[in-house]
C-alpha cells in the first residue's frame, strides 16, 4: 500500500511485536534505545529487525536515562563521568557515528538513521549544528562502511510547532535537508504542546503538512513520527509516506520529557478506547456507560474487534497496563488508514471530510443522551480538522 504503517515501539514492546507478527498490522517496527536495553536489542529475531529501523535518539544529548548506557555510541555515553557538552563532543563525534552506524549494520535494520538533536526554543544555527555534529559524521561513518547503496538513509528531523510558524525557518531546513544526495528519506519528529491529547490547532495542522508535501514534493521518502489519530489527516501530504502507531501515549505524542530522569511518580492514565467512528479515544468507563443506557446509540459508534470484546467482557476495566485496549487501536486504525492508502489524494479528501461530518453527527447523539464525555475525548478537535483539511485542499489538491 502507498501509506505504510510503523509500530513506535515504546514499554511493553512485545504488544506491538504481536500485532506485526501474528495480526499482521503495519510494516515494521522503530525500536528506540529509551525503550530496550542494547543486548535485548540484539537478540531480537533477525528477521524481525530486517523488517524495522532503528531511532538512535539523540534528542537530548545529555539524557541519564539508564538503557541509553548500554550502548556505547549515545553521546552522554562516550563521553564517560564528564558527561555531555558540545565542546568535548565534537571530538568524538566522529566515532560515535561510527560506533552507531556499525549498530545498525550488524543487526542488519531496513534502514539506516542518521539522529539528531532536538531544539526546543528557535536556533538559528539549527541546520549548521546539525551537520556539524551528527550528519556530517554520519555520512563520513555510512560511506566507510560500505553500506551506501544498499540501505535507504534517513536523516531525523526534529522540529517544534514555534518553528513551523516561521516560513523563513522551514524553507532554510528544508533546503538543509535536500542539500544531501545521499539522503533518501527524511524521519519527522515534531513537539506540539497542548493541554489535550488530540490537535486541535488548524494552522499548526496545516504548515506540518505543507512541510511533509514540500518533502515529499522533493523526492524525498517521509516518516511522520510519533503520531496520534490527526496521522489520518497526514495522509493528504502525499501518495507515499509511512506514519506510525503506538500503545502509550509517549509514543504517539513527542515530548523531550521523555529523556529526562524524574523521581516524581506519575499515575497511570485511566484506560481508553479507540473509536474510529468518533475519531477520538474515550474513557473505557464512558464507554460501557454508553452501551449500557443506550445500546442504540451505542450501535452506532461502536467498531467490534476480538480485542474490544474481550475488554467489554471483563469484570472489571482494564488497566493501561492491559495490551488488549491498544492491540484494539492498532487494528482498527490499520484499517482506516489501509481504506485511504487505496484512493487518490482528492478521495481521501473526501473520505476523510465524510468521517469528521459523521463524527461530529455521532457526538450529538451522545449529547443528547446526556453523557458527557471529558475534553480528552469529546469533538473539539473536528471542526479544527475540517477547517486544516479544507484550506490544504485549496492550495495543494
Amino acid at each position: 500500500m502507498s501509506i505504510k504503517l510503523l509500530h513506535q515501539v515504546g514499554h511493553n514492546s512485545n504488544w506491538n511485536r504481536d500485532s506485526f507478527e501474528k495480526d499482521k498490522i503495519g510494516t515494521g517496527l522503530i525500536y528506540s534505545p529509551v525503550h530496550i536495553l542494547s543486548n535485548k536489542l540484539k537478540d531480537l529475531p533477525k528477521s524481525l529487525k530486517e523488517t524495522s529501523i532503528f531511532d538512535p535518539q539523540f534528542y537530548l544529548p545529555s539524557s541519564e536515562k539508564p538503557k541509553f548506557k548500554s550502548y556505547d555510541f549515545f553521546p552522554n555515553t562516550i563521553l564517560g563521568e564528564q558527561g555531555f557538552n558540545t565542546i568535548d563532543y565534537n571530538s568524538v563525534a566522529n566515532e560515535s557515528a561510527k560506533r552507531c552506524i556499525s549498530f545498525q549494520v550488524e543487526n542488519n535494520f531496513k534502514n539506516i538513521v542518521i539522529p539528531a538533536r532536538f531544539y526546543e526554543q528557535l536556533n538559528p544555527k539549527y541546520t549548521e549544528q546539525q551537520s556539524e555534529l551528527f550528519v556530517s559524521p554520519f555520512l563520513n561513518a555510512i560511506r566507510k562502511s560500505g553500506v551506501l547503496g544498499t540501505k535507504e538513509i534517513y536523516l531525523t528531523v526534529p522540529i517544534t510547532s514555534h518553528m513551523l510558524n516561521i516560513q523563513e525557518y522551514k524553507t532554510n531546513i528544508l533546503n538543509w535537508l535536500t542539500s544531501y544526495p545521499e539522503i533518501d528519506g527524511v524521519y519527522f519528529i515534531c513537539q506540539f504542546d497542548r493541554p489535550k491529547k488530540q490537535i486541535d490547532d488548524a494552522k499548526f495542522l496545516i504548515e506540518y503538512m505543507n512541510v511533509i508535501r514540500s518533502t515529499i514534493e522533493a523526492d524525498l521518502k517521509v516518516i511522520v513520527g510519533y503520531t496520534n489519530t490527526e496521522a489520518l489527516l497526514y495522509s493528504l501530504a502525499g501518495q507515499d509516506l509511512s506514519l506510525t502507531i503506538g500503545a502509550f501515549e509517549n509514543t504517539r505524542i513527542f515530548s523531550l520529557d521523555k529523556f529526562v530522569v524524574s523521581d516524581e511518580e506519575r499515575r497511570g492514565p485511566k484506560a481508553r478506547i479507540y473509536m474510529p467512528k468518533l475519531l477520538n479515544w474515550i474513557n473505557f468507563e464512558d464507554a460501557k456507560l454508553i452501551k449500557e443506557h443506550s445500546p442504540e446509540v451505542w450501535d452506532e459508534i461502536y467498531t467490534e474487534t476480538d480485542n474490544s470484546e474481550k475488554a467489554l467482557k471483563l469484570t472489571k476495566s482494564p488497566t493501561f497496563n492491559n495490551p488488549i485496549l491498544y492491540k484494539h487501536y492498532f487494528q482498527t486504525f490499520s484499517e482506516q488508514l489501509n481504506e485511504l492508502s487505496s484512493l487518490d489524494l482528492i478521495s481521501r479528501y473526501e473520505l476523510i471530510k465524510n468521517w469528521i461530518q459523521k463524527s461530529l453527527e455521532l457526538h450529538k447523539l451522545i449529547d443528547n443522551i446526556n453523557i458527557q464525555l471529558d475534553k480528552h475525548g469529546d469533538d473539539s478537535h473536528l471542526i479544527p480538522w475540517k477547517n486544516a483539511i479544507e484550506i490544504f485542499k485549496k492550495n495543494h489538491l
